[in-house]
Parts: structure tokens; sequence; C-alpha cells
């Protein structure tokens, strides 16, 4: 057997970037305290939050998307997959921000009804840095966007590994409708001098 090349020129097309214009040379190390057991990869394209205490350490911005209206004093939310909330968090809509109680691939339980009125589908939901009646902001503003999948699980074993490098775009063009993961009116605002989408 031999190797045999077919064509010498040509353009890899990446379906998220469309153009990537500025990277971070190196990587930056990805925080993993905050994911779901079942999940073993995130996929590139996830919006990512420089940490302000720990230099070129970035978190994972959180979003889950209404799949079903929700009754005014509903407090299952269904919702669709994929999202990374876990239990023990915080979901807000508008100034209101709940803790999540129970979370399944496409159910978000939280201890009290979120707003009072009906969520409808296609509603954007963030993540909260703690639960509050009214005033509530979003725990992360978004700084970057991960370029590549990263694995956080290897096999069968549960731990999350530690230390995940990874790298990330800074500037460039990126086709929404391939992003593994929604992204807010906000969180594209907080990108606008940088990233087009």
């Amino acid at each position: 057997m031999s190797l045999q090349i077919v064509k010498k020129t040509g353009v890899v097309y990446d379906p998220v970037f469309l153009k990537i214009l500025e990277d971070i040379p190196g990587g930056v190390t990805v925080k993993t305290n905050r994911f779901p057991t079942t999940i073993k990869e995130i996929k590139k394209g996830v919006l990512l939050n420089a940490s302000a205490s720990s230099l070129g350490l970035y978190n994972i911005i959180k979003v889950a998307k209404v799949a079903a209206t929700t009754g005014t004093n509903a407090t299952l939310l269904i919702v669709e997959s994929p999202h990374l909330f876990i239990a023990g968090e915080f979901i807000k809509k508008s100034g209101y921000a709940r803790t999540i109680t129970r979370v399944s691939a496409t159910n978000i339980e939280i201890a009290t009804s979120l707003t009072g009125s009906e969520l409808p589908v296609g509603e954007l939901l963030d993540e909260a840095p703690i639960a509050k009646e009214s005033g509530a902001t979003v725990k992360y503003a978004a700084d970057a966007i991960l370029r590549n999948n990263i694995e956080i699980r290897r096999g069968g074993v549960e731990t999350v590994l530690d230390n995940i490098f990874a790298g990330v775009v800074v500037r460039g063009t990126v086709d929404e409708s391939e992003l593994p993961y929604f992204v807010t009116t906000q969180q594209k605002s907080d990108l606008t001098a940088r990233i087009r989408f």
C-alpha cells in the first residue's frame, strides 16, 4: 500500500468558524467543576468567560432554551437538549433567578416558579450567580469561543479530568446555526466588537 495524494490545494471548511482572525496562543485552562455527569465532551463553539480571579482560567457559559410553554406557576421547565446546567446552580429570566433542584437532558426543576408568568417556547434562560426575586444578573459575560472539542471525561470514568487546556477564538466570524449551545442577545452584544454572528 502507498499514500496517494489526489489534491494539492484546497480549503478545509470548519462549520462553526467561518473565519478565525485571532486566538489565544497556547490556549487557556477550562474550569472543570461545572459539568453534568452525562457529558464526556464539550463541543467547539461554546462561549467562555475569562475568570476575574485567575489569569488564564475560563468558565463555560450556560444557557437553556424553553421547549414547551410553561404555566404561570410552573416549577418544571421543559428545555431543549443539550444544556449544561446541574443541580444547585441558578437559572434566570429577566430579573428573577431560581435554584435548580433537579436536572435531566430535557427537564430543569426549580424550587419556585421563575417569573409568575408563562415562559413561551424559544425563550432563552441564563445562569445567575444567586437566587433573587428581582435584579438578578447574568453569572458570566462572554469573552471568547472554544476553538476545538475538548474531552472532559475519558472512557467509563465519571471523574472530570483536571487542567483541560483548550484553544479559544477571540476575534472572527461564526455560523450561529452550527453552535452547539444557545446564544442570547446579551452574549452576542458582549462579543460584538470581536465576533460576528
